[in-house]
């Protein structure tokens, strides 16, 4: 009973990240009307790695890593930071929000397969079924009474930040089998902004920059609240659950957009939205809830034994 629990607060856990991912779709849509989409990135993930620094030192979470471990961290600070990012605000330059939002949600389906070969996690009936009736919820709910479907240079670039989203949710996974899991969030962060600034200078020498003061103000909270918080809770949700099942609860972020949407801007809610936000929810429930009969995999917790940076 107290195992059920424990995994039942987890799954709610992992709806934190997840709300704040999906507001981050309408957010960013707006920030990059405002700055030239590397330039974004790099502010955002200044703020971030300030952010995280100083929470992982005041909290004493800095440890040594071990010469296997910056291997991996260096791989997602390049893939989970500098590629992602990159992608994802590309992306909204050629594309709308809930058109990125559906592409990213194929990331469940995409993490499930790579952590089926390479963390040897099972690929349930369940979970295949389960994640198969949200994606259909997921285009219910952004696609609907679109007269074409046609692939863009915004489609290809938000794919890309969905296989480079899933790549770094397979190797934060390995990793946190032996370091845990804000100091593997801080140090990949912080490679991945130093890669981000000479990216950026070389990329545009007149970049777009906002003379406002409040795109600054939003760009500077999203960086600490999406990357800065929701990147805590959500790895540390992946040592609980695993990679694959935590993966599907992105099939969350454009229903969230949708409510988001309809508070901040607002949006209607059509029929066709409110069947498919069911689809998800029952989805993503059929895909994570265990029977009574099945055997509980147990993952077990990084190695605790490890000297803190003081």
């Amino acid at each position: 009973m107290v195992g059920k629990l424990h995994m039942v607060s987890a799954y709610l856990f992992l709806l934190i990240p997840v709300t704040i991912w999906g507001s981050n779709f309408v957010v960013g849509s707006w920030l990059v009307g405002q700055f030239h989409p590397l330039v974004l990135a790099t502010i955002r993930i200044l703020f971030t790695s300030s952010f995280l620094l100083g929470f992982a030192f005041f909290t004493h979470r800095l440890v040594r890593i071990k010469k296997r471990e910056w291997t991996y961290l260096l791989l997602i600070g390049f893939v989970g930071t500098l590629l992602n990012q990159t992608f994802f605000f590309q992306a909204l330059s050629y594309t709308s929000a809930t058109e990125a939002a559906l592409i990213m949600s194929l990331a469940p389906i995409v993490t499930s397969i790579l952590a089926y070969f390479f963390l040897r996690e099972p690929l349930s009936i369940r979970m295949i079924i389960g994640s198969m009736i949200a994606v259909s919820g997921v285009y219910m709910l952004v696609a609907f009474g679109k007269q074409q479907a046609a692939i863009g240079l915004g489609d290809l670039l938000a794919g890309g930040a969905m296989l480079t989203f899933a790549i770094s949710l397979i190797l934060i996974r390995k990793l946190t089998q032996t370091l845990e899991s804000i100091p593997t969030t801080v140090y990949s962060t912080v490679f991945g902004a130093c890669m981000f600034i000479p990216v950026a200078y070389v990329s545009d020498q007149h970049p777009v920059i906002a003379h406002s003061v409040w795109p600054w103000i939003l760009a500077a909270l999203s960086g600490v609240l999406s990357q800065g918080l929701g990147g805590l809770l959500w790895n540390q949700g992946i040592t609980k659950v695993g990679a694959s099942k935590a993966s599907i609860f992105l099939n969350f972020q454009p229903f969230v957009a949708m409510i988001v949407g309809y508070i901040a801007l607002g949006l209607p809610i059509t029929r066709a939205q409110l069947v498919g936000s069911t689809l998800i929810v029952f989805g993503v429930i059929l895909a994570t809830l265990r029977i009574q009969a099945m055997k509980q995999t147990k993952i077990e917790p990084p190695n605790p034994v490890r000297k803190f940076v003081q």
